[in-house]
C-alpha cells in the first residue's frame, strides 16, 4: 500500500517526537525479538499535587478525625454517604474508603489490592519540588550521587532486553525513569504510523551514522516499528480500535483512564515492557475540596478496576503501586481545603499483592501524636513498599544503588514472593 504525503510527514514527526520525548542519547534498544514473556511488569501511577490520604482511605470513627474534619471532608462511618466499609483494619478502627472509591471495593474483597496508611518521606518537607525530587530519586536527603530515578537505577542494573522495557505516559519521562536511556514517553500506541516500507527507509536515512543521535534515532525506529506491526488491522491495513477485554470500561474524562487504556494496549503487543510510568494530576486540593476530590476518586478508582479487569491475561505478571508526594492537613482551612501535610496513603494492586488488609504503624490523630501538632505522622518510609516490590516482584537484590541511604531491608508483607539476599543485609 502506498504511503500519502499526510502518512509521510506524520511518520516523520512521530519519529522526531518519541526520539526527542524518550531523552534517548545512547540508547540499548535490543534489535532481536522481545524478551520471553515471563518477567514481573511494574507500573507506578503518581498522584501529582498531594493526594488527601485522610480523605481516601479515613479511620470513619476515630472520634478525633470526626472533630477535626466537617462532614464534607471526611469519611462518614454510617448514613447515605457512608464509606466503603473495610475488612481486616488496625484494631479498634473502622478503615473506609472514600464513597467515590467504590469500583475499588472488589479489588480489596478479592485480596488483590493492599492499603499502606501513614506511609511517606521520612524528610519532614511540605514543598511540593523537593518531596517529588526526592521520591522520584529513591532518597530521603540531598544526594549529588543519586543520578536519575530510582526506577532507572533499578533498571540500569537489570539491564533488560525488547524493544521497549520502559514507557511514560502521558508527557515526558519523569524524573524516576531519567537516567534510564531506552526510557520512552509513548501517549497512544495507535499513533505509530510511520508508512510503508519506502517511509521507513527514508527515515532511516535520517539516523545514518555512529553518532549518539543517529543511533538513537535508528533504535527509535526499530521500536516503533516493532509497535506498528503489533497493532491489530482490518482487512484494508488500517488500524482497528482498541477494545478492551471482560467488560472493563475506562473513565473516558479526565487524566487517567485514557493513558491506563493506552498502557493495556501496549503491554498486550508484549514489546518487553518492564516498568510503566503515569501521572494523575491535580491533587492539589487547597480549595472546594469537597467539590473536587469526589471526582478524581472516582476516575482514579474506575480507572485502575478497569486496567486490572482488562490485563487478566497478565495479572501473574502485573503489579500496580500509587503513590502520592504527601498527604494533606488533618484540619480545613479557611478555602474549604487542606494544606499541605505528610503521612499519606500508598495503594498496591494485583494478583501478586497479599490485599484485602490496611497496612502500616497506625500513629493516631490526637493533637500528641500529630506532627507538629497538625499532620499524620510518616511511620512507613515510602521506599520500604518500593524495595519490597522490587525485590518479590521484579527479583532485585542490589537496592543500595537503587535506595542511596536505605539502610535495611524491612518488608510489610505487602507482595508475594520470595526475599532474596540483597545488599542491605
Amino acid at each position: 500500500m502506498a504511503t500519502t504525503r499526510r502518512e509521510f510527514l506524520a511518520g516523520c514527526g512521530a519519529a522526531a517526537k518519541m526520539i526527542a520525548s524518550s531523552r534517548l542519547r545512547s540508547v540499548c534498544f535490543a534489535a532481536e525479538a522481545p524478551a520471553a514473556p515471563n518477567f514481573g511488569i511494574v507500573v507506578v501511577v503518581f498522584l501529582r499535587g498531594g493526594m488527601d490520604g485522610l480523605h481516601l482511605v479515613a479511620p470513619a470513627n476515630d472520634k478525633d478525625y470526626v472533630t477535626a474534619r466537617p462532614p464534607e471532608l471526611r469519611v462518614e462511618a454510617e448514613g447515605d454517604n457512608a464509606g466503603v466499609a473495610l475488612q481486616n483494619s488496625p484494631a479498634g478502627l473502622d478503615f473506609r474508603l472514600h464513597p467515590s472509591a467504590k469500583a475499588l471495593k472488589p479489588l480489596y474483597d478479592a485480596n488483590q489490592l493492599a492499603i499502606v496508611h501513614a506511609c511517606g518521606l521520612i524528610t519532614p518537607t511540605r514543598s511540593h519540588r523537593q518531596a517529588t525530587d526526592y521520591m522520584e530519586r529513591g532518597i530521603t536527603e540531598a544526594r549529588p550521587t543519586a543520578i536519575g530515578g530510582w526506577l532507572a537505577r533499578h533498571l540500569l542494573v537489570e539491564n533488560p532486553t525488547g524493544f521497549l522495557p520502559a514507557i511514560a505516559t502521558p508527557g515526558g519521562v519523569p524524573l524516576s525513569l531519567r537516567g534510564f536511556t531506552p526510557a520512552a514517553s509513548i501517549p497512544d500506541p495507535g499513533d505509530f504510523t510511520i508508512g510503508d516500507e519506502n517511509a521507513l527507509a527514508f527515515l532511516r536515512g535520517l539516523y545514518q551514522g555512529d553518532s549518539r543521535v543517529a543511533r538513537s534515532g535508528a533504535r527509535t525506529l526499530d521500536a516503533m516499528k516493532a509497535v506498528q506491526e503489533r497493532l491489530p488491522r482490518n482487512d484494508k491495513g488500517e488500524v482497528t480500535p482498541y477494545e478492551p477485554e471482560n467488560g472493563a470500561a475506562y473513565p473516558d474524562q479526565g487524566e487517567l483512564g485514557i493513558p491506563l487504556r493506552n498502557l493495556a494496549r501496549l503491554i498486550k503487543m508484549d514489546v518487553g515492557l518492564r516498568a510503566a510510568t503515569v501521572d494523575f494530576g491535580g491533587w492539589d486540593t487547597h480549595q472546594n475540596q469537597a467539590g473536587r476530590f469526589p471526582g478524581l476518586v472516582e476516575q482514579l478508582a474506575g480507572a485502575l478496576a478497569a486496567f486490572h479487569g482488562d490485563l487478566s491475561g497478565y495479572h501473574n505478571r502485573l503489579t500496580v503501586v500509587v503513590m502520592s508526594e504527601f498527604g494533606r492537613r488533618l484540619k480545613p482551612n479557611a478555602a474549604g481545603g487542606t494544606g499541605h501535610g505528610r503521612g499519606g496513603v500508598m495503594l498496591a494492586l494485583g494478583a501478586n499483592v497479599n490485599g484485602g488488609r490496611v497496612y502500616g504503624a497506625w500513629p493516631g490523630l490526637a493533637a500528641a501524636r500529630l506532627e507538629n501538632g497538625a499532620d499524620l505522622a510518616v511511620t512507613t518510609d515510602y521506599r520500604a513498599v518500593l524495595a519490597e516490590l522490587l525485590v518479590r516482584r521484579l527479583g532485585a537484590s542490589r537496592l543500595a544503588a537503587t535506595f542511596p541511604g536505605l539502610e535495611t531491608y524491612r518488608p510489610l508483607n505487602v507482595f508475594k514472593g520470595t526475599d532474596a539476599k540483597t545488599d542491605l543485609g
